[in-house]
């Protein structure tokens, strides 16, 4: 059924709309959709009533009395409650409950912190009022409780983040700003020049606004998909900084000997490599280019180096079936890394996959494929410590981090928690300043490499403006 939404644009309530968007494909949304489904509000003092009805479904009314006084407060409490309502009106009708039920939000884990300030009970709470699935629940409270003791609490550290946009090829789930690197061959060079450029700048804000850098993380991309020298003259710079130090090897066919060499030489702590799938046929319908020997291949290589190691799997892969995603997490516990990542498929606006055709799927496959992983990891002694969630990932799912023995991604958590500040060099790069009240400000570098090259003194002069310093003039 086509179903087109009508409501009151422009106001705080304007992301309830995320809620039917979370039911498709079960509705579909169109603008020129043969049914509706409308929503209003009406604000009397303390009393918020919310109004939904559908040619489908008929009418009903919800209200509550809200005892924030304070207009912030008051606005996400009845914000909440719209959600819930909606949430409520929809599942009952269509018969369908989702795993998250009526959080739309990227970050689960801020959700559980918020509640346990006010309940000693925050994941029945998610349970009894946002309708979250008991086993969604179970692993929010279990990534929120052990992460607690790694988000930053110091005003002064900070991340530093590198990007890279370069890969071998494109996968087809991929909706990065990220280009073939045999196309731009020549302008390589260029771009590295810049990026240390960028480097040079950032060091000066860290030490005209007194930060400690926290973590470094070098993405894209695939970092690694560079000449292993032009690699190490990114890496160089930050070599020495002496913390946690990730570079994104996400392409196996790029990690060999010599990149080996190079990111030790450079103080590289913490790798990760993607395999995303054991199975061949799969690499190459979503247009890996490797092999699965690859991926062996490149673990061995980097095993036993003083790396900790992050695979990335994904549940959900096109054509892919519950016991295809098990054997391939199953052989990665095998391989006993650091760390595991388990992403659901997410089809994004801007990959090859969306432009194909490929919708959001929810025949619950996904559902037990993450479901399996949990328990899975957890029995091989992982626990959960990031996660976050995105638009149209198969089953309403998620993505989370797995560590052993401790082993946390430092950037990882900060970047979900958004609990300290990000200095970013490189083409697409996005700096953010926290503020008070954990408010976010942003500074973005040029997406194009082209453009950022072109555009690099510039860039230069205004991100030091908005970090709050002045360049000196040569």
């Amino acid at each position: 059924m086509s179903v087109r939404l009508l409501f009151e644009k422009n106001t705080y309530l304007n992301d309830v709309q995320e809620i039917p968007r979370a039911f498709e494909p079960y509705i579909k949304l169109s603008e020129d959709g043969e049914h509706f489904l409308s929503w209003t509000h009406k604000i009397d003092g303390q009393k918020f009533n919310f109004f939904v009805e559908s040619d489908l479904w008929g009418k009903e009314d919800f209200s509550l009395i809200c005892q924030q006084t304070d207009e912030l407060l008051f606005k996400r409490e009845t914000k909440y409650f719209a959600k819930n309502c909606l949430y409520s009106f929809l599942s009952r009708n269509l018969q369908k409950a989702l795993p998250y039920g009526s959080l739309t939000g990227v970050r689960p884990a801020r959700m559980y912190a918020e509640l346990a300030k006010k309940t000693e009970t925050p994941r029945e709470e998610l349970v009894n009022k946002f309708h979250v699935f008991e086993k969604k629940s179970h692993l929010i409270e279990d990534c929120a409780s052990f992460q607690e003791q790694y988000v930053n609490r110091d005003e002064k550290a900070i991340g530093l983040y590198v990007n890279i946009p370069f890969c071998p090829t494109r996968c087809s789930y991929c909706s990065f700003i990220s280009t073939e690197i045999f196309r731009v061959k020549k302008q390589i060079p260029l771009f590295v020049e810049c990026v240390k450029k960028d480097i040079q700048t950032i060091f000066s804000i860290i030490e005209k606004k007194g930060y400690s850098v926290r973590s470094v993380y070098v993405g894209g991309g695939t970092p690694t998909s560079l000449e292993p020298s032009l690699l190490g003259e990114i890496l160089a710079p930050l070599s020495s900084i002496g913390t946690e130090f990730t570079v994104e090897c996400g392409r196996p066919d790029t990690v060999n000997d010599e990149v080996v060499r190079v990111l030790q030489k450079n103080n590289v702590t913490r790798l990760s490599i993607n395999p995303q799938t054991f199975h061949q046929k799969t690499l190459d319908l979503i247009g890996r280019r490797h092999t699965v020997e690859d991926v062996f291949h490149a673990y061995d290589s980097v095993k036993d180096k003083g790396f900790d190691v992050n695979f990335d799997l994904i549940a959900a892969l096109p054509q892919e079936t519950f016991d295809d995603f098990r054997k391939s997490l199953d052989t990665t516990l095998e391989l006993f890394p650091e760390n595991i990542t388990v992403h659901t498929l997410s089809v994004k606006r801007g990959s090859d996959l969306r432009k194909d055709g490929t919708e959001k799927t929810a025949e619950g496959d996904a559902l037990r494929m993450t479901d399996y992983s949990y328990a899975a990891l957890r029995d091989s002694g992982y626990m959960p410590y990031y996660m976050y969630r995105q638009k149209n990932t198969a089953d309403n799912l998620e993505n989370t981090g797995f560590c052993r023995d401790g082993r946390v991604c430092l950037y990882n958590v900060d970047s979900m928690e958004e609990s300290c500040t990000v200095l970013a060099a490189g083409a697409g790069a996005v700096s953010k300043l926290l503020g008070e009240n954990g408010k976010i400000t942003r500074f973005s570098q040029p997406k194009g490499f082209r453009e950022y090259c072109e555009r690099i003194d510039d860039t230069e002069r205004k991100m030091s403006e908005f970090f709050g310093i002045l360049l000196p003039k040569f």
